[in-house]
């Protein structure tokens, strides 16, 4: 990837506070924008979307409410990495069957003029998913792409340069019950998949 490509990847974003302390021993650190209101740290929630599935029945971020999530994006035909991704999201899948009714995986496409809801949902059979707590979603271009820039803080954009046509981050986001980051990992990396596999357990003993 080109220089330029990585510096919008991590660093385009707009300058933000995140609260990159620890919580008590044990505890994950919570990774959302943040402000202090009156003495009160305030942090930033994943901001509410309502997306079409790969079974075409909206899903809103209500519906992930109560349990963590795991949220990753990509594109169906994309040429790069998001086989990779998709393929390393699976192995958490496998490797958390014991605690699939726990929490959830999301799926936003960042091409959903090509990834209609048939399309996802013969990319979720290619790859075996799990769709009882894995869900594909996709709507509006500029509405996934606000989701991913401005609640998950990952960098995505139409690139032409670009292999299939987008830029777009590697990351899996690891978001608590109430909304709040928790963990960012590399999911083109086994190592940092296993470690969010960790936090993702730890996580649920909070």
């Amino acid at each position: 990837m080109k220089p330029i490509a990585w510096v919008l990847l991590f660093l385009m974003l707009p300058s933000i506070h995140f609260s990159c302390s620890r919580k008590p021993s044990g505890k994950l650190p919570v990774l959302s924008k943040f402000e202090v209101i009156e003495g009160d740290t305030v942090y930033q929630k994943i901001a509410s979307f309502k997306f079409l599935t790969q079974d075409s029945v909206y899903f809103s971020s209500e519906k992930l409410q109560g349990k963590p999530h795991v949220a990753y994006f990509f594109f169906t035909s994309c040429p790069g990495i998001c086989p990779v991704l998709t393929s390393q999201m699976k192995r958490l899948q496998d490797m958390t069957a014991d605690i699939k009714s726990r929490y959830q995986i999301v799926g936003f496409t960042v091409d959903p003029d090509r990834d209609t809801p048939f399309k996802l949902r013969e990319y979720a059979r290619h790859y075996r998913v799990d769709l009882s707590h894995w869900t594909f979603l996709t709507g509006k271009e500029s509405e996934l792409h606000h989701v991913g820039n401005r609640s998950y803080y990952v960098a995505m954009q139409r690139d032409s340069t670009e292999p299939g046509g987008f830029l777009h981050s590697g990351r899996f986001i690891l978001v608590d019950k109430d909304g709040l980051i928790r963990g960012y990992y590399d999911g083109t990396n086994a190592n940092d998949v296993d470690r969010l596999k960790k936090d993702l357990y730890l996580l649920l003993e909070e």
